[in-house]
């Protein structure tokens, strides 16, 4: 029998109350605006002039920002406090997507790419915190659900952006989506009060080490995000170069590959009450492989489509599953688990879209692709490393004292 995870009471009820919905909302506009890039990627080239390995940058500067808040938001929030963390990492998103639709020139977008990246982090990385302590014994299910919303958010400006392509209007428009989002939550939930963070002062912080079955769970997260980015910053253009679909096709043909991934984490976080999430993240991962090896031996619009649903039906729950595994082994300590893992997504997503795009340059998008198999294939390894420790006494490291 599977061992169920610390932390996770599947008996439990689950209430969304208006804290939890402001999260969820909040997770909508950052997944739009991280997510449009993808889809306009085809036309921003065009409109710029630029190549596929400086496509890909804006990417790596999306990354960067995370990375910088992976290593900061710990002392931000000390200082300032969830709340404030959570509505000025809103309102950088929005400006952040406003700098992109508005910007004529490859500097400005990616500055307004590394605003989204800084504010966009912080403020999920807040969330997370604040809903792992607000549902403490149905973590897994909560965190599935705030990634939903994020994945939500994600698929609408392929569609969005796609049909703006078509009518003439350009992909710009759809980049000041966030902006209304997070105004309309301002307006009508700016009061909701958070929880205190659950932060250590620094010396005491330094001397506790996180146990090992985290750092193999937080390392899990590169081969994961890297495959998933991969797909979405590439998806797009896999189907103008080797299908032959037009790039407003394309576009809206992505939808498939996000509305996947929402759907996969609606449909998670229910199999989450009842599942443990370390053999839902196998069968997850082994889906994403098969779907993904359909989608690279394929040439023509429909199967790839077919196959890109199929790989984002996979994909869906990494990054939550693996956070709740982590989050598992440190249960009193949320924030610190949360803000670390961003350090590392966040550089596998300043590396992997960047590397495929510059690889694609070389030798071509479909053989560059063939990175993408691997990655599914070392982040199961890795979990399932993490998983044997965290089952046997390196669970009870978050207090072992460093040496």
């Amino acid at each position: 029998m599977t061992q169920r995870p610390r932390g996770e009471d599947f008996a439990t009820p689950f209430a969304r109350d208006r804290l939890t919905l402001l999260a969820y909302a909040m997770a909508i506009a950052s997944g739009f605006a991280v997510a449009a890039l993808g889809p306009a990627m085809p036309s921003l080239r065009d409109d710029l002039g630029i190549s596929r390995a400086i496509g890909g940058l804006h990417f790596t500067a999306i990354a960067a920002g995370a990375v910088l808040v992976g290593f900061s938001v710990q002392s931000v929030t000390r200082a300032r406090g969830r709340r404030w963390v959570f509505w000025v990492g809103g309102a950088g998103v929005a400006a952040g997507a406003a700098v992109i639709g508005l910007t004529w020139h490859p500097a400005g977008t990616l500055l307004g790419a590394v605003l989204i990246g800084i504010t966009g982090t912080a403020m999920l990385s807040t969330s997370q915190a604040t809903l792992s302590d607000h549902h403490p014994s149905s973590r897994a299910v909560v965190l599935t659900e705030v990634h939903t919303a994020t994945s939500t958010g994600s698929v609408l400006p392929a569609l969005l952006i796609g049909v703006l392509v078509f009518l003439g209007a350009g992909w710009r428009p759809a980049f000041l989506a966030p902006a209304v989002i997070v105004l309309a939550l301002a307006l009508a939930w700016r009061s909701v009060p958070f929880p205190p963070a659950q932060l250590e002062p620094e010396a005491g912080r330094r001397h506790r080490k996180l146990p090992r079955s985290y750092w193999f769970f937080w390392a899990a997260f590169m081969p994961s995000v890297g495959a998933e980015w991969s797909v979405a910053a590439w998806g797009a253009g896999y189907l103008v170069d080797i299908a032959g679909a037009t790039e407003a096709a394309a576009s809206i043909f992505m939808t498939a590959f996000f509305g996947a991934i929402a759907i996969g984490r609606f449909v998670g976080s229910r199999i989450a009450r009842s599942v443990a999430p370390f053999p839902l993240l196998i069968g997850s991962a082994a889906l994403a492989l098969v779907g993904f090896l359909v989608l690279w031996g394929s040439e023509s619009v429909a199967p790839i489509v077919a196959s890109l649903f199929i790989t984002g039906l996979g994909i869906s729950v990494g990054f939550p599953l693996l956070l709740t595994l982590g989050m598992n082994t440190v249960p009193d300590r949320p924030d610190e688990a949360s803000a670390l893992v961003f350090i590392s997504a966040g550089g596998s997503v300043a590396v992997a879209p960047f590397a495929l795009g510059a690889l694609a340059d070389q030798i071509g998008i479909r053989a560059a692709f063939g990175v993408v198999p691997a990655l599914f294939v070392v982040m199961v390894i890795l979990a399932t490393a993490g998983y044997r420790l965290s089952t046997r006494s390196d669970t009870i490291g978050s207090s072992t004292p460093n040496p």
